[in-house]
């Protein structure tokens, strides 16, 4: 078939690029608002956000001192590895931990690497549409849309999902080795990838797939069957081929090698925690009424959030001038690219269906990875961002139409205003987190004295909550708590046998695992709970009372575990 012709690569600007930084650092403040007034101290709940907290504060607490012991997070005590139960969010941990070395606080931290994401997703699509159509409005058109597709604010207390700023730069990589097959343009890609591996382990195992088969589908298209005299000949610069692959390869090397000591540790956590269940990938399986739902905070949309989609994880309509813009870049002729990444938008959009897909049963029963995943769902995301790159050329399409540079300008800026006005959201609520611990922990650490690290248990004990790990941040003793993705077979357990401490069996137990402290918050316990539990806790002779500090109008109680007798 004939294919249409797109613009050719384009030297980048500089000064373009600047310009987008800006912008998109402008517009993620008013998108997001007023989360930029919250930078210190508010979170959008205190689930995940709690999480994502703790992993990047243990990474820039562990790096200089124990860097051989990154991933051994200080939660589920005696476990190992633990901070690969979950997103370990390795790069943004890198990224931030100078920001925590000066002193500032680890809700900052988080909601520094929430927002910058957004910014640099934003503004990585940017560059590949700019290069792909050598159009600057276009190419900001495709970043606002994948910077703040609805699917982000469906998922705003899931800051692991907001780190796509590499899918872009992977891409954008791809292409310049199809182009030439440098080999310096492979090791690039496979840096990118890597990277993106190391960000958010969902997404970069998604774009895997992704972008294999937007790099196939552009060989493929460059082949012709030719008539000769004995038959039909496959017709194809063979010379390029060659080094598209040895760059491909070079690509895989480079990823492999980056994120191999990641790999070997959520290998060995899966060996602990086992996998994830066919059953879990079909609840988190996509339907087609998700793409039709948004967040309910979405202004214009959200009030039919949960009529499509009742949960977050299924709220995946990309808006509709994203769609229109994309199906203006599909009418014939199509170029190579333009069919590239249709194709890739299909395998992305079936990739989410789960089970009920053509592709994803595939890739879990051949590829280990996938079976750590729950939420196939997620791949909304990637539909979305074939979508943003579609809807580029679509705008490339409809400027080239225009017939002034006055005209292009006014189209462009419409469109933005339009898409700005269809993402808006409601103002957003945020959760005020203490920028400072209970002042129990100060009395543990006098107690504890110049002795190593200790272990504490930290009552009511439930993976619901990680508040207490957020609080550990501050103290970094080994806690018996945890919450994660995952838990370990012994937690349960651990849950099961405290439902009735101070009793013996209770008491056995955690002497059994090493620990030196419990700690009893009041202010997670009915009153009436809380005082049975202290007056129980008083009148063993395993216990001794430390302190009690109040808390939130409540009260907090430390007692040290009596050595064992």
């Amino acid at each position: 078939m004939p294919f249409a012709t797109d613009a050719p690569p384009v030297p980048q600007s500089t000064r373009f690029l600047a310009a987008a930084l800006v912008l998109f650092i402008v517009l993620t403040a008013v998108m997001t608002y007023p989360q930029v007034l919250r930078m210190r101290d508010g979170v959008d709940d205190v689930g995940d956000p709690l999480l994502n907290t703790w992993t990047i504060a243990w990474i820039a607490h562990q790096l200089p001192f124990a860097p051989a012991h990154l991933l051994d997070g200080n939660i589920f005590y005696p476990e190992r590895r633990t901070l690969a139960y979950s997103e370990a969010l390795l790069l943004p941990g890198f990224v931030v931990a100078p920001f925590l070395w000066a002193g500032a606080g680890p809700i900052f931290a988080y909601n520094l690497l929430f927002l910058s994401a957004l910014v640099f997703s934003g503004l990585g699509a940017t560059l590949l549409v700019y290069e792909l159509t050598g159009e600057k409005g276009a190419a900001i058109v495709a970043g606002i849309i994948f910077a703040f597709l609805p699917f982000r604010m469906a998922h705003y207390s899931h800051m692991q999902l907001q780190q796509t700023q590499f899918i872009p730069l992977t891409m954008w990589a791809l292409h310049r080795v199809m182009r030439s097959g440098r080999l310096a343009n492979g090791m690039m890609l496979g840096a990118f990838a890597a990277c993106q591996m190391l960000s958010c382990l969902y997404f970069g195992l998604f774009l895997i797939p992704y972008a294999a088969v937007v790099a196939l589908v552009l060989m493929l298209s460059e082949m012709r069957l030719v008539s000769i005299d004995q038959g039909m000949l496959l017709s194809y610069d063979r010379r390029l081929m060659r080094r598209r692959l040895l760059a491909l390869a070079a690509a895989g090397a480079v990823c492999l090698l980056l994120v191999a000591p990641e790999g070997r540790a959520y290998a060995a956590a899966r060996s602990v925690v086992g996998e994830r269940t066919a059953q879990d990938v079909v609840s988190g399986s996509a339907s087609l009424s998700d793409y039709l739902a948004t967040a309910d905070t979405n202004a214009l949309y959200g009030r039919w959030s949960d009529y499509f989609g009742q949960y977050e994880e299924h709220r995946l309509f990309p808006g509709v001038l994203a769609i229109v813009l994309a199906l203006v870049a599909l009418w014939p002729p199509v170029s190579r690219v333009r069919l590239a990444y249709a194709v890739a938008l299909v395998i992305a959009f079936d990739m989410s269906f789960g089970f009920s897909g053509l592709t994803y049963r595939l890739l879990w029963n051949y590829v280990l990875p996938f079976r750590g995943l729950r939420v196939t769902a997620r791949m909304g995301l990637m539909v979305g961002f074939s979508l943003a790159v579609l809807a580029g050329f679509g705008v490339a399409r409809l400027s080239a139409a225009m017939p002034s540079k006055t005209a292009r300008s006014l189209l462009q800026l419409t469109l933005v205003v339009l898409l700005l006005a269809e993402y808006r959201s409601k103002p957003l609520q945020f959760t005020t987190i203490p920028q400072a611990p209970p002042a129990v922990y100060a009395d543990l650490l006098r107690d504890r004295g110049d002795t190593p690290d200790v272990a504490i248990v930290e009552l009511p004990i439930s993976r619901e909550d990680p508040t207490l790990m957020y609080y550990s941040t501050f103290h970094w003793q080994n806690l018996l708590n945890g919450y994660s993705g995952f838990s370990p077979p012994t937690f349960p357990k651990l849950v099961a046998v405290l439902q009735s401490f101070p009793d013996q069996t209770s008491i056995l137990e955690l002497r059994r695992r090493g620990t030196r402290y419990v700690v009893i918050h009041g202010e997670l316990l009915a009153p009436d709970e809380y005082a049975q539990l202290v007056a129980a806790a008083d009148r063993s002779a395993d216990l001794n009372l430390v302190v009690r500090r109040p808390w939130e109008g409540q009260e907090i109680s430390l007692y040290r575990l009596a050595l064992d007798r």
